[in-house]
């Protein structure tokens, strides 16, 4: 060992990664005593492969057997904080960045090759000072680890070494388009297609990112993240069930989007115009919420409107939709590409309203259910996050603020969908363990 980092043989490393897999064997047992979305967090970003980066940065770790024990260790870890059963379609799209519609639960197995070959490249030029000229044949970017490293990744990704060889994504992201490709290749029907597109829009997986925190809302209870996961995931839900209006509500529970019954719709409508009125008050724009003020001949009234003006010294009216990605209706166009549904939403709430455009800033925000934003919704907010940002001295404003929008769409989704549940059937009656 050198610096932690086993030097040698095979055997040298497999050892070293015997011993850090039975410290994350206790950490993974520990992970399943807290609140699920705590787990996720601290699995994620704390105690996987982040745990593991610094040996497979400096070792050629990627032939190792050990690796598969610790990826299995992750997935069980994973299936018991989400209480999913995870089919081999769904586990890869979840060792997805999130970028790319995953969860961001990476592999090590992945994580390997593109750690070691981006350590050694970036090293490369410090190795050469260091050593005296004599070693530099086998040294660097000579040394046959390295050498058999690339080769092997040349072999896996079938393309030429990238150019930016000192950066870990540069080799990462070739191994991620070729596992994406085949998570789209397997979805067969054009909801599964639909849902892809949708998880990987910019923004849509912003509720994985959010660090869990009751006191500012964007801890999601273990139910709510559970169906968020699985929606993303296409993951069963539930037992199949007849909901409260009468419909047959499938494994995969999406029909508690769609339908009227489901009181989650009104809870996650009101929660998220909530969120951005006070959002607004950050950034010292006062507002109202539905106000009667407006005149209209149908006497239906926006969803929010500011007291003081927003731009050109007009006020701005907002209005607040959630279509849902997966609804029948809308797959011909949710398959064409990423926010296109809430782009198609916005469209509609902007001829709805062109009354009120002569005297007011009318702006429709639409967030898909699995996340995808309009253009409208998307530029608002991000105006919206620059203001506070201002106001606050927090340059992570925007951040903040799509990734309790994100918790807040998702904890509504999970109302809607719980809410097709008849009352004398409990919720935990029909959940898969």
């Amino acid at each position: 060992m050198l610096l932690g980092s086993p030097i040698g043989f095979d055997s040298t490393i497999d050892t070293s990664l015997n011993s850090k897999l039975v410290v994350f064997q206790r950490l993974a047992e520990r992970l399943k005593l807290l609140n699920a979305h705590d787990a996720l967090f601290f699995l994620k970003n704390c105690f996987s492969t982040p745990k593991l980066l610094y040996t497979l940065r400096s070792s050629p770790c990627h032939t190792s057997v050990v690796l598969d024990q610790y990826d299995n260790i992750i997935k069980c870890t994973l299936q018991v904080i989400l209480n999913i059963n995870m089919i081999d379609a769904a586990w890869n799209q979840a060792t997805l960045p999130v970028s790319s519609g995953g969860l961001g639960v990476r592999l090590a197995t992945d994580l390997a090759l593109p750690a070691f070959l981006s350590s050694v490249a970036g090293s490369a030029g410090l190795i050469l000072q260091l050593l005296p000229s004599r070693l530099h044949n086998t040294s660097g970017l000579n040394d046959v680890s390295y050498i058999a490293a690339c080769v092997e990744w040349q072999t896996r990704t079938n393309s030429s070494v990238p150019d930016l060889i000192g950066v870990q994504k540069a080799w990462d992201t070739p191994l991620v388009a070729m596992k994406l490709e085949a998570v789209q290749s397997a979805a067969q029907t054009q909801a599964g297609r639909a849902r892809l597109i949708a998880a990987a829009a910019p923004h849509a997986g912003d509720f994985l990112h959010a660090i869990p925190c009751s006191a500012v809302g964007t801890r999601l209870d273990d139910i709510s993240l559970r169906v968020a996961v699985a929606l993303r995931l296409s993951a069963t839900m539930f037992a199949p069930h007849t909901c409260i209006c009468g419909e047959h509500v499938d494994s995969s529970g999406t029909h508690g989007l769609v339908c009227r019954r489901s009181a989650g719709r009104h809870i996650r409508h009101n929660a998220v115009n909530d969120l951005i009125k006070r959002a607004l008050a950050s950034a010292n724009i006062p507002a109202l919420l539905e106000p009667s003020s407006l005149s209209r001949d149908d006497g239906k009234r926006p969803d929010g409107l500011t007291v003081m003006p927003w731009s050109n010294g007009r006020c701005l009216v907002l209005d607040f939709t959630c279509p849902d990605t997966l609804a029948v209706s809308h797959l011909n166009r949710a398959v064409i590409g990423p926010g296109t549904v809430a782009n198609d939403a916005e469209s509609r709430k902007a001829t709805k309203y062109i009354s009120l455009t002569n005297m007011y800033s009318f702006m429709p925000v639409a967030i898909e259910t699995v996340g995808a934003l309009g253009d409208e919704a998307l530029a608002f907010l991000r105006d919206l996050g620059q203001r506070i940002a201002v106001v606050t001295g927090e340059p992570r404003s925007f951040q903040f603020i799509m990734q309790r929008i994100s918790v807040t769409v998702q904890r509504g989704n999970a109302s809607c969908i719980v809410g097709t549940v008849p009352l004398s059937v409990t919720v935990d009656d029909l959940f898969y363990v």
